[in-house]
């Protein structure tokens, strides 16, 4: 890949995002296609050619758009984990918010049966019935949150990067056990559940 043609290439997700920021009319159309635009910019690293790390420039992304950054890597991951199941013309057809609930649903199960596959391409049924037919197929708790967004991206040292894996190894091996059956990022969330509880609860008060 040529500096040309990445400039063109990151050109490109600049202009999409844009586009669907100028429509008056905010609607699910393009996301699934600006998140395909930005999972192939992470894929062959494209954004080095203007930016020192992906975060840095999806903030770049963000300033063109009504998204956040945080929307925005949203929208990359969720194409991302579902790239292997759903081609783009399909994530598209179905709309980014069933697609965000569809791979909130692969965390959960890793691997999507088919009812939640057939529900998610009908287009009949909404995100809320979609959201309905994970729970009930899964056995998913059907609970409601935001996006949030840690910013967990840095450069460590070899003694930093031992420390935070012991940690995480530990913490997945605490009562309750973080289910290993989960996808990395299920997991992630689980681990910092446990070290947000456990730190809250050894400080809490201190220096208050």
């Amino acid at each position: 890949m040529t500096g040309l043609n990445a400039d063109e290439r990151l050109e490109d997700v600049l202009q999409k995002a844009r586009f669907l920021a100028s429509l008056e009319h905010q609607s699910e159309n393009g996301y699934a296609v600006l998140g395909w635009m930005l999972f192939e910019v992470a894929t062959l690293q494209l954004w080095r050619v203007r930016h020192e790390t992906f975060r840095d420039y999806l903030r770049g992304v963000a300033m063109v758009s009504k998204k956040s950054a945080g929307q925005l890597h949203q929208y990359f991951l969720t194409v991302r984990d579902l790239s292997d199941t759903f081609n783009l013309a399909q994530l598209e057809s179905m709309g980014i918010t069933k697609a965000i609930k569809l791979r909130a649903a692969k965390d959960y199960a890793l691997v999507l049966p088919e009812a939640v596959l057939a529900a998610a391409l009908d287009p009949t049924i909404t995100a809320k019935e979609l959201q309905k037919v994970i729970s009930v197929t899964l056995k998913m708790p059907e609970e409601e949150g935001d996006w949030m967004d840690l910013e967990f991206e840095f450069m460590v040292s070899p003694e930093q990067r031992e420390l935070f894996e012991q940690v995480i190894n530990v913490a997945m091996h605490t009562d309750p056990l973080t289910k290993s059956t989960i996808s990395k990022s299920a997991q992630m969330l689980d681990v910092m559940t446990k070290l947000a509880q456990e730190f809250l609860g050894a400080h809490s008060g201190d220096g208050q």
